[in-house]
């Protein structure tokens, strides 16, 4: 049966450009150099002023074994919804201890800014957004904007600034994250992380929490965490908030009930809109 079909336009089409270079650091025992890679989630383009707000996401994995790709299928709504979403992968701590892994999150800000017409990026509407380690790398992101000390690599001449977190049960403070765990397991995470025990390294332990740089300037958190994360302790997630909210900066916490790490209850609708409601917020429109 032939049919006739007039099909209205109600939504942008969406492509994956994947395996893109954003910085390159040192390899083999510092002789070579290789790539750090982006995947976006982009818009087929259809008006050439179109400028869209980004995510950039930073998956879990302890610091050791991250795949910037693993969750973009459950970011697509992000994307069907008017936003660019970036995987950033940054070395694990095997290759390079912190802040390592925030220099490369800052980098991937920088490229994407200095970049910005090629992916359609609106400059000013960036979010950080990050699950377990990724929700350290995400909060990092929002309470160190305009701190150089961080900015390493190419695209110097362009911020890493961001307007909004996102952290998702992610880690604050190394040491009482690792003493507050149900287990004893993941005690060489953070040693890892940092090249000592937290404990003997209050210096080091110092440097990788967000609540050392939290100020009045911090950028808008919105924070989730599980009521039974035994993984990473809730109480890292609310001393962050009230470190914030103490410093009046505009924060949100919402403790998922019953929800454990990397619990599929993050991922619902529910929760969905409240970040949706938090961007439409937060983040100034052209």
């Amino acid at each position: 049966m032939k049919h006739t079909l007039k099909v209205d336009q109600v939504r942008d089409g969406l492509w994956l450009d994947s395996d893109i270079t954003y910085t390159q650091v040192p390899g083999w025992l510092g002789n070579t150099t290789r790539d750090l890679k982006l995947s976006v989630i982009r818009h087929f383009q259809t008006n050439d002023d179109t400028r869209y707000p980004v995510i950039f996401w930073f998956a879990g994995g302890g610091w050791m074994d991250t795949d910037h790709n693993v969750h973009l299928p459950n970011l697509v709504d992000f994307a069907r919804h008017g936003y660019i979403v970036v995987g950033v992968e940054y070395r694990d701590s095997n290759k390079v201890q912190f802040p390592g892994q925030l220099e490369d999150a800052k980098a991937a800000t920088r490229y994407i800014r200095a970049n910005a017409k090629r992916f359609q990026a609106d400059p000013n509407r960036f979010i950080a957004m990050g699950e377990s380690a990724g929700g350290h790398m995400a909060s990092m992101l929002g309470v160190t904007n305009g701190l150089n000390q961080f900015d390493k690599g190419a695209n110097l001449d362009y911020s890493s600034d961001v307007q909004v977190a996102v952290p998702f049960y992610g880690v604050v403070d190394p040491l009482t994250a690792k003493t507050g765990s149900a287990s004893n397991d993941f005690d060489f995470v953070y040693r890892n992380l940092l090249g000592a025990e937290p404990e003997n390294a209050p210096e080091l332990d110092s440097a990788a929490n967000p609540l050392t740089y939290v100020n009045s300037t911090s950028t808008p958190f919105l924070i989730f965490h599980g009521t039974e994360d035994v993984v990473v302790p809730i109480k890292d997630s609310e001393k962050l908030y009230d470190a914030l909210v103490e410093n009046n900066v505009p924060t949100e916490l919402y403790e998922i009930e019953g929800a454990s790490h990397m619990d599929v209850k993050f991922l619902q609708p529910q929760v969905f809109k409240i970040v949706m409601d938090f961007l439409d917020k937060y983040l100034t429109r052209p």
